[in-house]
């Protein structure tokens, strides 16, 4: 039995959590709910907590504008097929490099962190790129950015974590190297990929400063790129029409729309991630 002051402290507990919960929850509901308000009612500020005359004309704004289809494909072309590749290079090249009994292995592993201290910059990156023939094209999203050398170093910590008499069996079964990382060593880290498979998406998804500086071409456009040209032309056009003389009405709701289109769809992965999420972002932590 607990005692009176155990589940006082749950109750409070319980409460100031919640509070929490309603303070990071309420900023998206807000966004939601004015998005899919009347545009003047929003401009006269008389929404709370639910919309007020129902209308999607924000959504329809942004979704008649012709290049947001393409748009749409190309970010979730960079997303999916970026986030395969990085995947892949990630796992395969932390594998051989959490064991310390492959010859050089520490020493490619501090290469791989120095470059998370020093880089080249901005402008031999750019050049690298063009050299590589890659500009304006989607493959500068995805090649540049496919390694994280952060992710690297928290899937070698969790290799180095599987017991080695694992791996020993296997091959006793007559499994090499590839066979022990696709039959053992991936099946039983299913969190650590499940968790870097969210980071690299998120990063993908959400790409916005390469897609600027590799990208010129219209027709290789980013979401989050296309999304900003939106806002600024509804942010000049709000300017015109106040020196006009006409009071803008719809510009607030289309912000608010188009952050709703940014963020739902790479959302929607979290539910399917979220059994391993938790046990992934552990990794690391404790020390055995």
């Amino acid at each position: 039995m607990k005692s009176q002051k155990g589940r006082l402290f749950e109750a409070v507990n319980g409460v100031l959590l919640g509070l929490l919960a309603l303070l990071m929850i309420f900023p998206f509901w807000n966004v939601l709910v004015t998005s899919l308000s009347s545009p003047h009612l929003v401009f006269e500020g008389q929404l709370l907590l639910w919309p007020k005359g129902w209308s999607t004309i924000a959504y329809e704004t942004v979704f008649k504008n012709q290049q947001f289809i393409q748009t749409f494909k190309n970010t979730i072309f960079v997303t999916v097929i970026g986030t395969a590749l990085s995947m892949l290079l990630t796992t395969t090249l932390a594998y051989p490099l959490s064991k310390k009994s492959v010859h050089g292995s520490t020493v490619m592993l501090f290469i791989a962190f120095f470059t998370m201290l020093f880089s080249g910059g901005i402008i031999p990156s750019y050049l690298l790129v063009k050299e590589l023939h890659m500009l304006n094209t989607l493959w500068a999203l995805i090649v540049p950015s496919a390694l994280s050398v952060f992710n690297l170093m928290i899937m070698v910590s969790f290799f180095r974590s599987v017991p080695a008499e694992l791996e020993e069996s296997a091959k006793m079964d007559g499994c090499n190297d590839i066979g022990v990382l696709a039959r053992i060593i991936v099946p039983i880290s299913l969190p650590v990929i499940a968790t870097l498979t969210l980071f690299y998406a998120v990063s993908k998804w959400n790409i916005f400063f390469q897609a600027v500086m590799y990208n010129s071409a219209v027709e290789k456009m980013t979401l989050q790129v296309l999304l900003r040209q939106i806002l600024v032309q509804m942010t000049n056009e709000a300017v015109d029409a106040a020196m006009s003389g006409d009071t803008p009405r719809i510009g607030v709701s289309v912000k608010m729309a188009m952050i709703v289109i940014a963020t739902v769809p790479i959302l929607l992965i979290y539910p399917f991630l979220q059994k391993y999420f938790a046990k992934g972002t552990m990794i690391g932590s404790i020390k055995g």
